[in-house]
């Protein structure tokens, strides 16, 4: 058997529990993978003329679960399955675990390319660290002065004064979140009301606060920004969960980003994997996925397959167009499929910045070509470590010659010398980023979006009920999908 691109997960004893490392020094069988000869007919079955010539190896006896995906959703996933005796394969489309997750180095320091920081308000992800003893810490420097849009297209420079009237707005746009979202993370709690205002985006709720043109300005780029570029696409009650979920306060709000935990991203995720003792097959994005009602098959786009009694699917909502499922998707998966859920355009990147700057956060109005930068590290001798967010599909944000004109928009003393970014509408394995609700599809698309599907159950950041995109919102759902997973076997 070709074993390229086939992985055993195993982590040191730092960072992990002892329990932990002794179930990682575990032998974890082989895994049964068919060659590249395997088809699917236009039922979607595989069909069994299409097998001959191959081998299925020690398929039976290595795993009987199969997770589709390594983020925090799929390993989630795994390591419950495992926990209920189950023997999980995961199926991995990148060469990497994390999904919309990237630890990286640039310029010294770590850097996150995907999601970035954990919130003390989220349960399960504070349960997670102290489960593998990672710490959680604030990280970046704070500002010194912030700039805003006074109108379109120009900015200027306000002491820190000026966060009081940023939040001020925040707090006039989630007015009423105590009403109608009491339990958040039960977000059809008060049913009645939440349908009331499902239907309105960010973009209706400012229309209805009638602002003042500079305030809207400064609060539309936020909602802009978080929305994946255009305010009329995100729902009121998205962010309103947002603002619910940690407290209904701005304290709460603010404390969504600037922690982070220790080795960042990637080395939660890896303790959590170890547990799992999970095989990982790498560089096999997934093309089919059948279920015949005894037991799932999954062929790859290299026609590789694999066959287990049950199968979570743990990729964003808006790859699931792009996966064949046999029989189909049923109505409302396949609506959210069409529709997505994550943002579909989020570029995030690290600039190394020379020049008089300062330490600022900067944030742009809605259609700016870059929405949000604000320093983060200070490398010394007038450089410093920016991050920034862009929702314009145009914006090649990995390149500094683009880039540079448009920084400067904000601070014209800026210099960008270097560049590390990523581009997740483009990334062909998440085709977005964060998941944010669009208008109505909360009370339309939960719960039903949470079932399983015959023998195939499904994890992601975007059909949360809780944290809904965020890491938070992933574990969740990977608990979910495996005690339905685990329900079937």
């Amino acid at each position: 058997m070709d074993n390229q691109g086939d992985t055993t997960s195993g982590i040191p004893a730092t960072k992990v529990t002892r329990r932990s490392v002794l179930r990682a020094a575990g032998t974890v069988a082989a895994v049964g993978a068919l060659g590249a000869t395997g088809a699917v007919n236009a039922a979607g079955a595989v069909a069994a003329g299409d097998l001959a010539g191959t081998t299925e190896v020690g398929e039976e006896g290595s795993y009987d679960a199969i997770v589709i995906g390594a983020g925090y959703a799929g390993v989630t996933a795994a390591r419950e399955l495992r926990a209920r005796g189950r023997r999980p394969l995961i199926i991995e489309a990148r060469d990497r675990i994390g999904g919309r997750t990237w630890t990286q180095t640039f310029a010294g320091q770590r850097i996150e390319l995907g999601a970035n920081w954990f919130s003390p308000s989220q349960d399960l992800v504070m349960k997670e660290l102290k489960r593998y003893g990672f710490g959680l810490s604030p990280e970046g420097v704070g500002p010194d002065k912030a700039v805003f849009p006074v109108e379109p297209g120009r900015y200027q420079e306000f002491g820190l004064d000026a966060f009081t009237h940023y939040d001020n707005l925040l707090a006039r746009v989630f007015e009423g979140t105590r009403d109608y979202f009491p339990r958040p993370l039960e977000p059809l709690y008060a049913e009645d009301k939440i349908r009331a205002i499902d239907g309105k985006s960010l973009s209706d709720r400012m229309d209805d606060l009638k602002l003042p043109a500079r305030d809207r300005l400064w609060i539309s780029g936020t909602l802009s920004n978080y929305s994946g570029g255009n305010s009329a696409d995100g729902a009121l009650t998205a962010l309103a969960q947002w603002w619910a979920l940690p407290g209904h306060t701005t304290e709460g709000w603010h404390s969504l980003i600037g922690q982070v935990a220790d080795d960042g991203m990637k080395g939660l995720l890896e303790a959590m994997l170890a547990d799992a003792r999970a095989r990982v097959i790498y560089r096999q994005p997934v093309a089919y996925i059948a279920d015949d009602g005894r037991r799932v098959t999954v062929v790859t786009r290299t026609g590789r397959i694999f066959r287990a009694p049950v199968a979570v699917v743990a990729v964003p909502a808006n790859v699931w167009k792009h996966i064949r499922f046999a029989p189909g998707l049923p109505p409302m998966h396949a609506e959210v499929a069409e529709q997505g859920s994550g943002v579909p355009n989020a570029a995030k990147f690290w600039a190394r910045v020379r020049g008089d700057v300062g330490r600022v956060v900067a944030n742009g109005e809605e259609g700016a070509p870059i929405s949000a930068l604000f320093s983060y590290y200070d490398l010394g001798n007038s450089e410093q470590l920016m991050i920034g967010f862009s929702e314009d599909p145009s914006l090649d944000v990995s390149d500094p010659a683009q880039l540079n004109p448009v920084v400067r928009r904000m601070l014209p003393k800026a210099e960008v010398v270097d560049v590390r970014a990523q581009d997740w509408g483009k990334d062909e394995f998440a085709r977005g980023g964060w998941a944010l609700r669009r208008p109505g599809q909360l009370t339309r698309h939960l719960p039903a979006v949470q079932r399983p599907h015959g023998r195939i159950a499904f994890a992601n950041d975007g059909i949360a009920s809780g944290w809904t995109g965020f890491i938070d919102g992933a574990i969740e759902t990977g608990f979910r999908a495996a005690e339905q997973a685990a329900a079937l076997v």
